[in-house]
Parts: structure tokens; C-alpha cells; sequence
């Protein structure tokens, strides 16, 4: 049938599950206000009702045996399409360049793989806002639907999918078709939730214009289903904690390293060392070192002792520094050479992406922080050392000098010369912001030119909804990691421009990362997630990676900055929402996980099936893991510092 809305027009058709088969509602039995129908007892049904520019729906199945209803959605006869299911799907999830096998791909190409298929279905709740959307050239539809129904059997899933050519939809109870995506490159069997009786709702959109008209769908959405954590510390005690737990479990004195730590309880409880964080950037270095510099006013006389026991952020920058490679003009990879001798071979390498070079991510993210760190020192009259200024002024000068004409940094460089081996990737996004700090701190021009030339190159990704390339571990998937020095650099430029573009890239750069980060509270079935806890806040990092990662609550500091410029509370609402998840998360150590204690916080929470592979050594599941990898709590204890010294600036 044809559904008229916002003088466009959508193809909707019903299907129902009958056993292990979909079978189409007829056409006959469908009008503009729904459908009724009934096959061999089972009765299934849709009703329409217009809501201004929306349409509400609702569906109803009543049968005697378990079964589901999908609604589909189709919008033939357009170009340049692109669906996204957030957090899942976005357009074809750079099947160009990504290895098939490992996540899912929408595609008819590569059969004989179980993560390439033309039709995927996943849990609405694997999505940031539970919605399904196709956006082509000049429109946008979207279908969202209640993550949750009550059934006869208790609570079911519902379900999102999108299916090419131009299709998407809903589904009242879910299939994971065509498997399970758990974990990269290990495909689960195909799960589902089905019932009896059982009904759902939700709203189509259509909407004319560009993709980023999904951000409005979005914005939408997040009004009617918004529900934000509740923490009960303070800002101060989780920088404490944060800090103690660094210092006191996590540096190893004997190896003069900071490490990460896992354990297995109920079995082991004890967090061991198992790597030594040595990188300079992106899991390590800077990551760290910024939010330790911060710590000494945050929390004044209470940082020293801790930072006094372990490695303060002033030494691992100094480390940062003395990492520079006179053949290449960049940053070697990592601050102490790994067991092979290498001084660019993180533990990345072993995902066969990168090796023996170095990675624009690592180099960029380990500059950006040099600078940030020496641009907050100058603000507040404090001194850094020479050495820092060298080496960031002659890293920046290689990158400006190897930019492509278009604006764009390399991806992987060269060890043995100034050169770029890999120009395809987001991840080189990471200098555009360091080289406007270098230009608050020496008023280059040069710096500012190519920050601009930069973030115009890459905006083009951002507003196409396409960000892929940053972490080494994806096989340069669609990721949210990249868009935030996105954020960051486009923050900076217009703070120190006020061009009007560039408060339109803050903008779109914040809706992409709300295709990421979780409006509303998911129900997962584990231990420590399904004890109160909300997913509300927190973002996922990759359609690589399907679980929540703490790394977006960094540009927290830039959303609440667009808040202010704009007089738009969403984006103060949305960094609100991620402050109370982190504490939120900080707080289930160790009582509600088993082991660890405050001021620890996982890398991964899974807010539905997705990488919810971890388990006690009794084998009972756990919706996180058992690892302290410190660029997590990293992250957090940076926004944790920048919004408790924005707290007391303003009472100040």
C-alpha cells in the first residue's frame, strides 16, 4: 500500500512469522488508516494516526502460538541511497574497504560470508535511538519503534532492519537475521523474541532534504524517550577515585609503567597487569597525561600524593616529547620500544591493518593532547617545558607540509621518511585541533589555514554520515571516534574565527555523534547492567565494535560550549546525560561487579546482545568485562576534571 505523508509517498507492506516462515499481510486487507487481518485463529493488525508532520502507529498481534509482525517501508525510484539503523548501519558499512567477515556489511556482494547480507535485523535496543532510516538524494524517512512490548510470556525485543535496495522497517518482537553479530569476525547463531500477544508503537518520519535531517528525527525522539541515570557521588570523589586507583593499583613502580589490569572473579579477584601502557596516544600517553595534569586543580593538595607514588602527566609528557623520529618528522607510536624492539608496533598491529609505520590516530591524538595540555597551561599562567613546544611545533610543520591539496592528513606515515603511505581514513582529523592550539600558543597562520583547509575536507564525511577510519582494530569501519577531533577542531575554529560554518559543523559533528550515543535506558539481561543501570549517555564506538565505550565523554565540554552559543538546551541535556552515565558506571565497583573498587571503570558496557561475551569464571555472563584498560577511566577522569573546574570557575 502507499502511505501519504508530507506530500510524499512511502511503501508500507505487513509480514507475519508463521513458524520459520514470513508470510505478507495482503495488499487487500490494507488501507491509509492500517490494517486488520486474520490467519487461522491468529489475529494481526496496524492502525495510522496522523500527528503533524508524523504518523503514529501502532501494532497488535493476538495468535495462539508465538509469532512476530514486521512493518516495511520502501521508497522506490530514488538515487544515492543510505540507510542507518544508529549505532548498526550506515550505508553499507564502507564495504569498500572494510574485510568482509568481521562485522556486519549490507551488501549483496561476499554470500559465502555470514556478515555480508542484503537485509540485516538486529534488537531495537542495539540501537542508539531504536529507530530504522533510509535517507537518499533529497529526503529522509525513518520508522521508530519501542524497544520494549509487554507479552503474555513477560517482556520480548523488538527489532530494526534495513534491507536493500530501499527498504527499512520495524518489527513487533525480533529476529536476528541474518545471525547474531556478538563479536567481530565470530558470527552467533540467529536469536529472536517472540510472543502471542503483544503490541507496539512508534512514529514515521519523512522528511525532504539533505541526510543530516535524520539529526531533527533523532532530536525528536530523544524528547519522547529520554531517561537519564542517576548517580549518587560527587564530581570530586570520582576524580579521586579515579586518580587513587591510577597511582595505588595500576602503576607498576617495579616496571615504572602505568598498566592495565584484569582479574576473574568470583575465582580471582586481584587485578594482575597484563600490558604496559606505553602508547603515546589514543589508549595511552596523552590520554592519561592531560587528565593528570588537570587532577593538581581539581582536587589541589589532594593530587599530590597520589601523582607524588606514581607517574605524574608532566613525565609522560616529557616521554611524549622524546619519542620524536628526526626521519620522519612525526612521533614514534609508542613511548618505550615493545618486546620486539619496535617503537611503532602497538598492540594494534596484531589486527593486521597497520605495521611498521606510523598511525595518524596514535601520533595525532598524543599531539592533540600536548597542545591542549600547553594551551590550558598558558591560560592559567603556568610554564611548560621547551621541549614539549619542539616537539609539537616540528610534528605539525611535517603534517602541514604533507597535507593533500583537498585538506586532508594521512592515515598511516612513513617511519623512514616525510611521506604518507595511506591517505584513506578519518583518523588524520586528530591534528586539526593541535594545530589550532599551536596557533593560540605562537600565532602561526600557517596553523589556522590548515586547521580550516582541514576541517572542510573532512566536514564532508561528517554530514554524509560516513565517518569511517580511525581505530586500527576496525578495518577502518564507521566509527564515532573520529568525529570527536572533529568536534573539538571545528569548537576551537570557531571560537577563534567566529565564521558561521563552523558553528554548523559543531552542530552536525554533534548530531552524528547522537547517531552513536544512547538517548533512553535499555533493559540488559546481565549482571552488572540489569540492576537499574541506564545506557542513556554513554555511545558506542564503532560498527566494529558493538558496545558502549566511554571515549565521547570528552567533547561533553565542547556540547556544553554549542549549549552556550546557541541558547539550545539539547546540547546541555545530551552532555548532562553522559556525565551522570560515567558516574553511574564508576559506581556498580565493586559491589555490583564483583571485583575492583571506585575509581575503576571497563571499557566496554553492553546495553543489549551486542560483545556481551564476557563471563565469570562459574561461567555466568557479564554484560562488561573484567579489565581496567586506563584510557577508559582516562576519558571519564578528563571530563570528570573539565566539569568539576567549569563548576567552580562559575561559582568563582
Amino acid at each position: 500500500m502507499k502511505l501519504d505523508l508530507n506530500s510524499q509517498t512511502l511503501n508500507v507492506s505487513f509480514a507475519c512469522r508463521i513458524e520459520d516462515a514470513w508470510v505478507p499481510v495482503p495488499e487487500t486487507a490494507c488501507t491509509q488508516s492500517g490494517f486488520d487481518w486474520t490467519l487461522n485463529g491468529a489475529h494481526y493488525s496496524a492502525q495510522f494516526t496522523p500527528a503533524g508532520d508524523t504518523l503514529c502507529y501502532t501494532l497488535q498481534m493476538d495468535a495462539p502460538n508465538p509469532t512476530q509482525l514486521r512493518m516495511w517501508l520502501a521508497v522506490p525510484g530514488q538515487s544515492d541511497y543510505f540507510h542507518v539503523i544508529p549505532c548498526n548501519i550506515y550505508g553499507d558499512n564502507h564495504a569498500a574497504e572494510a574485510k568482509p567477515g568481521e562485522f556486519p556489511l549490507l551488501t549483496k556482494d561476499h554470500h559465502e560470508v555470514a556478515f555480508c547480507a542484503p537485509l540485516w535485523e538486529f534488537r531495537a535496543d542495539r540501537a542508539a535511538m531504536p529507530l530504522a532510516a533510509l535517507c537518499w538524494d533529497g529526503g529522509v524517512a525513518a520508522a521508530a519503534v519501542e524497544p520494549y512490548s509487554e507479552s503474555e510470556a513477560g517482556i520480548i525485543r523488538n527489532g530494526v532492519f534495513a534491507a536493500l535496495p530501499d527498504a527499512f522497517g520495524i518489527s513487533l518482537g525480533y529476529t536476528n537475521d541474518p545471525t547474531t553479530f556478538k563479536n567481530r569476525s565470530t558470527p552467533a547463531p540467529s536469536t529472536r523474541s517472540m510472543a502471542c500477544k503483544a503490541q507496539t508503537s512508534g512514529r514515521i518520519y519523512l522528511h525532504s532534504g539533505p541526510r543530516t535531517e535524520l539529526h531533527e528525527i533523532i532530536r525528536q525522539e530523544y524528547a519522547r524517550h529520554q531517561d537519564r541515570a542517576v548517580s549518587r557521588n560527587t564530581l570530586r570523589q570520582a576524580v579521586q577515585g579515579m586518580l587513587d586507583t591510577f597511582a595505588y593499583q595500576n602503576f607498576d613502580a617495579a616496571a615504572g609503567e602505568y598498566t592495565n589490569r584484569c582479574c576473574r572473579p568470583p575465582r580471582e579477584t586481584e587485578m594482575r597487569p597484563w600490558r604496559l601502557v606505553t602508547e603515546i596516544g589514543w589508549t595511552g600517553g596523552g590520554v592519561l597525561a592531560y587528565p593528570l595534569v588537570l587532577c593538581r586543580d581539581a582536587l589541589g593538595a589532594d593530587a599530590e600524593a597520589p601523582l607524588a607514588a606514581a607517574m605524574s602527566g608532566e613525565q609522560l609528557f616529557d616521554r611524549i616529547a622524546d619519542a620524536y623520529n628526526e626521519n620522519s618528522g612525526l612521533l614514534n607510536d609508542l613511548m618505550a620500544p615493545n618486546a620486539a624492539g619496535s617503537q611503532v608496533n602497538g598492540w594494534w598491529t596484531g589486527y593486521g591493518l597497520v605495521k611498521d609505520c606510523h598511525c595518524a590516530y596514535t601520533v595525532g591524538s598524543a599531539i592533540h593532547y600536548l597542545t591542549k595540555t600547553m594551551d590550558y597551561l598558558h591560560q592559567n599562567g603556568k610554564p611548560c617545558p621547551a621541549k614539549w613546544m619542539d616537539a609539537a611545533q616540528k610534528v605539525l610543520h611535517t603534517v602541514m607540509d604533507l597535507q593533500r591539496a583537498d585538506g586532508a592528513f594521512g592515515y598511516t606515515y612513513s617511519t623512514q621518511e616525510r611521506k604518507v603511505l595511506d591517505w584513506s581514513g578519518f583518523a588524520g582529523c586528530w591534528f586539526a585541533p593541535a594545530l589550532v592550539y599551536l596557533y593560540r600558543l605562537t600565532g602561526e597562520e600557517r596553523c589556522l589555514h590548515s586547521a580550516e583547509k582541514a576541517l572542510h575536507y573532512y566536514h564532508t564525511f561528517v554530514k554524509d554520515l560516513n565517518c569511517y577510519g580511525t581505530p586500527m582494530d576496525t578495518w577502518k569501519a564507521v566509527d564515532e571516534e573520529g568525529n570527536l577531533a572533529f568536534m573539538r577542531g571545528s569548537r576551537l575554529l570557531y571560537e577563534q574565527t567566529g565564521k558561521a560554518e563552523f558553528l554548523q559543523y559543531m552542530k552536525d559533528s554533534a548530531g552524528y555523534e547522537f547517531l552513536w550515543r544512547y538517548g533512553y535506558k535499555t533493559y540488559p539481561e546481565h549482571t552488572p547492567l540489569n540492576q537499574g543501570w541506564s545506557a542513556c549517555g554513554g555511545a558506542v564506538t564503532s560498527v566494529s565494535n558493538p558496545h558502549i565505550h566511554p571515549m565521547g565523554v570528552i567533547i561533553d565540554t565542547d556540547l556544553r560550549y554549542l549549549a552556550r552559543v546557541t541558547g539550545d538546551g539539547y546540547y546541555a541535556s545530551r552532555a548532562a546525560d553522559s556525565a551522570a552515565w560515567m558516574l553511574q558506571c564508576l559506581e556498580l565497583y565493586p559491589a555490583a561487579t564483583g571485583y575492583g573498587r571506585y575509581g575503576i571503570l571497563s571499557e566496554r558496557w553492553c546495553p543489549s546482545d551486542g560483545l556481551d561475551v564476557e563471563r565469570f569464571s562459574d561461567g555466568r555472563p557479564f554484560s562488561s568485562w573484567f579489565s581496567h584498560n586506563l584510557w577508559a577511566s582516562a576519558c571519564v577522569l578528563e571530563a570528570a576534571c573539565e566539569l568539576l573546574l567549569e563548576i567552580e570557575h562559575k561559582k568563582g
